[in-house]
């Protein structure tokens, strides 16, 4: 049986949570979740533990609402792009590995946020790996989905193809570099979709 998904914390509306809560997004992706701590965050935040505490149970709340937050703005996956109403039901995986590779190019990406907070947290009990796990199983469906509509003979395979090759993409740019990561994904995905789609109609 799957593990449930954490209950959702309420969203932070004290001034002093927001900033909190600011803080964390922000050096949660620069520099690492637990290579941040709480009295770096407070300091920036301009705020005390008591304040931090008094907004969120634990730090472990405080990830889960950061990578929640990553979640609801889907930021790197950029799947809604591929919701267009005038976008050809054909075009829409090639859509999706285009926001990907567009997503490696814009300055200071260092992969998928919701990702990042995978790999730092190996316990699937943990309430961010909850929260994140979540996310990607959902964007797996989105994935099958599109590759359905759009005729592939083998939609299962072909989603899960597409999100090997942009987590792959996305992990390689720390040592092929952004620009490189892009295009060899753009590369492979031309390659994938040409394969395993039925050619377009006349």
């Amino acid at each position: 049986m799957d593990a449930p998904v954490a209950t959702p914390v309420t969203k932070p509306r004290s001034p002093a949570a927001q900033r909190l809560h600011a803080v964390a997004k922000d050096l949660f992706y620069r520099q690492g979740i637990r290579a941040t701590g709480v009295e770096e965050l407070c300091r920036l935040a301009g705020t005390t533990k008591i304040s931090l505490y008094r907004a969120f149970p634990s730090k472990d709340e405080l990830i889960a609402s950061v990578v929640r937050d990553e979640c609801e703005e889907n930021s790197t996956c950029q799947l809604d792009q591929s919701f267009d109403p005038a976008l050809p039901l054909r075009d829409r995986p090639a859509a999706v590995m285009k926001a990907a590779a567009d997503a490696l190019r814009v300055p200071g990406f260092r992969g998928c946020a919701v990702g990042l907070a995978i790999a730092e947290f190996p316990d699937p009990a943990h309430p961010a790996r909850k929260v994140a796990d979540a996310h990607k199983l959902k964007k797996r469906e989105q994935i099958r989905q599109l590759c359905a509509e759009a005729g592939a003979p083998d939609p299962a395979t072909l989603g899960d193809a597409m999100l090997m090759l942009v987590e792959g993409a996305f992990a390689a740019a720390a040592y092929l570099g952004n620009d490189e990561a892009a295009g060899a994904l753009e590369r492979a995905g031309h390659l994938l979709l040409a394969a395993a789609l039925p050619p377009p109609a006349d």
